[in-house]
């Protein structure tokens, strides 16, 4: 089964076989070495200067955890803006709200884009202690501009946090270079890894101004970040998703990271191009969308099981939209283990289904 979802997807055998991993306690030694090899990874994986200015902690739990994570120390910093053009920067929004954080959602319809000119005079008339904003919004597919958004934000001493959920790894992202302040991602997204381990990239500046007090429980982002200095967990960790991250970041490496999202883009290309001839424009224009999932509108008179059954039947499974683009909408995910010919084969499927009236 070809899995055309935006995660988790098909994994390599070569992750699969590190779920084989023999059995470890995570208080021991053996545990304290894969952690060092996990942060070490990721760090290789975003570019990292060597040194303090930035960390990487690890959390159990789906993207969703290292979201909450970073919203909830927010608190700290005063009024945070959230930008939401998706149902993902409108779930940060209600996850902050619901630790107390002082919120100004400025929500946009879904897929729209982002008018900057109209956020900087935002920041100008209401400054913030903190922007958040989705890099890839998997909805609709649309690819916010996270470079200008941070770079307004950090013109009005904001600090700059994202949900990279679904771009780490396989979108251009300059943590460094853009100066972002707080990077959510997970494993089994762009990294090719399995569900149940999310992780944040902070910097120093975030740690100062946001992770002096903990702000949550089990998802305190302070609390991680001082266990994981001493090579432990302050909960259970997720060890086989561990175990599988820590391959696939070095499954990442060695096929390098900038053919990685090469790699997406071509996919993605193809899968622009094709759904077009098939009638089904998909909702981003391709130089404003991500290269790891591509929303598009179903065939006329059809719905989404009318779609999806006979496709699984043949073992190409597609995704299904959100909200009220459900009824009207698919996507098809690329992030799995699979190339070009894969593209080809739902396409080929498509193709041959009949039409609605």
């Amino acid at each position: 089964m070809i899995l055309f979802s935006p995660g988790p997807s098909n994994i390599s055998e070569r992750v699969r076989r590190a779920l084989l991993h023999p059995d470890i306690g995570h208080r021991e030694s053996e545990f304290h070495t894969i952690l060092t090899a996990l942060v070490a990874g990721v760090r290789a994986v975003a570019a990292l200067p060597p040194g303090p200015a930035y960390d990487v902690t690890f959390l159990g739990g789906s993207g969703s955890v290292g979201i909450e994570s970073v919203v909830a120390a927010c608190r700290s910093v005063g009024r945070v803006l959230v930008i939401a053009n998706g149902p993902y920067g409108e779930r940060a929004a209600a996850m902050a709200r619901e630790f107390g954080v002082e919120v100004d959602e400025w929500r946009l319809p879904w897929g729209a884009a982002i008018p900057l000119a109209e956020l900087e005079a935002r920041l100008a008339r209401d400054p913030v202690g903190a922007l958040y904003v989705v890099h890839h919004e998997t909805a609709t597919g649309r690819l916010n501009p996270l470079e200008s958004i941070a770079a307004l934000g950090r013109a009005h001493g904001a600090l700059i946090c994202t949900d990279a959920v679904s771009s780490f790894g396989g979108e251009r992202l300059d943590i460094v270079g853009w100066g972002l302040d707080a990077v959510v991602a997970s494993a089994n997204k762009c990294l090719r890894g399995v569900p149940g381990a999310a992780f944040v990239i902070s910097s120093e500046r975030f740690a100062a101004r946001a992770l002096a007090t903990p702000r949550a429980h089990y998802a305190d982002l302070a609390t991680h970040r001082i266990a994981q200095r001493d090579g432990a967990f302050p909960f259970t960790p997720p060890l086989h998703p561990l175990f599988a991250l820590r391959e696939a970041l070095a499954e990442t490496l060695d096929e390098g990271v900038a053919m990685r999202i090469a790699h997406y883009h071509a996919l993605a290309q193809r899968t622009h191009e094709g759904l077009s001839t098939l009638g089904l424009t998909p909702v981003i224009p391709f130089d404003a969308s991500g290269h790891t999932i591509v929303a598009a509108p179903l065939p006329p008179g059809v719905d989404y099981g009318a779609l999806h059954g006979p496709l699984k039947a043949q073992g190409l499974c597609i995704y299904a939209a959100q909200g009220a683009m459900a009824r009207t909408h698919f996507r098809v995910g690329l992030i799995g283990h699979f190339g070009l010919e894969a593209v080809e084969q739902l396409l080929a499927a498509m193709a041959t289904l009949p039409r609605g009236r």
